[in-house]
């Protein structure tokens, strides 16, 4: 194994700033109504919140759960990044003054819904 692991100190600080960044997303997920959407998918590091709209859900139904999320988290209307077929929409705002960034993909293929 190469590299040090980082001092004590400086680990409990990062798995606190995770900690708090994770209950933040909760209690949004919750306030928002999502806690039972199949498929949401939160993810944390350090102390910036992902969003991932379920690829379940139909086409239009991400963009309108991004551009509604956006709007939750006070976040600039969305952005759309397209590479070849595959389309990603996505925005930066803040949750419990963490940084959030809520995000689908969308594949003309998707036969989702």
């Amino acid at each position: 194994m190469t590299g040090s692991a980082p001092a004590p100190g400086k680990a409990a600080s990062v798995l606190a700033a995770q900690a708090d960044a994770l209950l933040s997303a909760a209690a949004f997920i919750g306030q928002a109504g999502l806690a039972g959407l199949a498929g949401l998918t939160i993810a944390v590091a350090d102390d910036q919140i992902t969003i991932l709209v379920p690829r379940t859900l139909p086409p239009a139904a991400r963009i309108t759960m991004v551009t509604a999320l956006a709007a939750a988290i006070g976040a600039p209307a969305p952005a759309c990044t397209t590479i070849g077929t595959w389309t990603q929409i996505s925005t930066t705002g803040t949750i419990g003054g963490h940084p959030a960034r809520v995000s689908a993909s969308i594949d003309p293929q998707d036969t989702a819904g």
